[in-house]
């Protein structure tokens, strides 16, 4: 399973994520209290690269409503791997994108993920984060279970890699794991003292966490 933490706005929890095992490290590049320049997400990205922490990673950029040109440039100066798309964009809205990128969905009922999921969208990752009235992400709310594992069907059916987001933390990851089996998780305000700004004994918590999780998962199949 892979780990991405988002919401990363400086260098020293960049490297302290990738440092425990994250997989992808994203940087929001649309307005939010965790929103980072291109060119600062760029220096990081850079210093990281420039480290060696970043082979056989990942870093996402975050997109909301944002004109193709403009991700294209953001993407380009922040040298990132891929884009999130986590706004209102339609699949024809994303089908000619020049870069690496995968779709972030806001569902609220079993009814939203068959939607939503089956409208077509041209990518191989899609990624479920809680429907909520304040914002489009990092407001620590949760997708419900069994609309989680709907969801994780119908992407599976569609040979789509499925990510859930919403609400993740050191409280409930290990349940999320063995309830729901993603493909991956992500994790913003879960880990954080404050908008922006990770907290290392909640971090180290939640890998702690993942590892007993998946080491129970794979005694079970024993």
């Amino acid at each position: 399973m892979k780990i991405k933490i988002c919401g990363i706005t400086s260098h020293e929890d960049a490297r302290l994520a990738l440092d425990l095992g994250a997989d992808l490290i994203g940087f929001v590049i649309a307005d939010s209290p965790r929103r980072v320049r291109p060119e600062e997400a760029g220096a990081i990205v850079a210093r990281l690269r420039d480290e060696g922490r970043l082979a056989g990673r990942g870093t996402v950029g975050v997109f909301v409503n944002e004109s193709p040109a403009a991700m294209a440039r953001a993407m380009s100066e922040a040298g990132l791997d891929e884009a999130q798309i986590h706004g209102d964009e339609s699949p024809e809205d994303c089908a000619d994108l020049p870069f690496p990128w995968y779709r972030a969905l806001r569902i609220g009922s079993v009814g939203d993920a068959e939607s939503r999921l089956s409208a077509g969208w041209p990518c191989g990752r899609v990624l479920v984060d809680a429907l909520s009235a304040s914002g489009y992400g990092g407001t620590g709310e949760s997708v419900a279970a069994a609309v989680a594992i709907v969801a994780r069907d119908i992407a599976a059916g569609m040979g789509k890699e499925f990510f859930l987001a919403g609400g993740i933390g050191t409280h409930n990851v290990a349940s999320v794991v063995r309830s729901i089996r993603p493909d991956g998780i992500d994790v913003c305000s879960g880990v954080e003292e404050r908008p922006g700004r990770k907290s290392r004994e909640k971090l180290e918590r939640l890998f702690a966490e993942l590892r007993r999780a998946e080491e129970e998962t794979r005694r079970a199949r024993q």
